[in-house]
């Protein structure tokens, strides 16, 4: 099962350097793609965040936003709840074996955790560090 980033799904429901690799990527794949409430929170804040940055409007946050929940309610995305205690305890063990060579961002580990524990097999993300680490963790990565 695949599991997308917020990094792929910003590129995936917006207009950026990397949307033209993530349409591309995305449509190569026939099944759906997990998510979970750790990224589906930062997926929400990210955009909204481009908003206050001036880099998108509220009526493109709102486009983008109701393309997720329709691609949701198609089963393109499928969404993994995960218990929060389980999501920090796999990121302290994945922070204690790769941050300190490696130099992980918090939000980063987190992501790959809760990937590893909905069952992902390949994790998307444009991230270069956080593919290491996703693959580090016996992940494929794409795109």
């Amino acid at each position: 099962m695949v599991f997308a980033d917020t990094s792929f799904l910003i590129s995936l429901y917006g207009q950026d350097v990397n949307t033209s690799a993530a349409n591309q990527h995305a449509s190569t794949h026939s099944g759906p793609v997990l998510v979970s409430d750790v990224n589906e929170f930062e997926f929400a804040n990210a955009l909204r965040l481009l908003v206050f940055r001036g880099k998108i409007t509220p009526a493109s946050l709102q486009a983008q936003m109701r393309a997720y929940e329709a691609d949701s309610t198609a089963g393109k995305i499928l969404f993994r709840a995960t218990k929060s205690s389980d999501v920090f305890i796999k990121a302290e063990t994945l922070s204690a074996a790769h941050t300190v060579t490696a130099g992980h961002r918090a939000y980063d580990i987190l992501q790959v955790a809760a990937a590893v524990l909905v069952g992902a097999t390949e994790f998307w993300s444009f991230d270069g560090k956080q593919r290491a680490l996703a693959q580090a963790e016996g992940l494929k990565v794409g795109p």
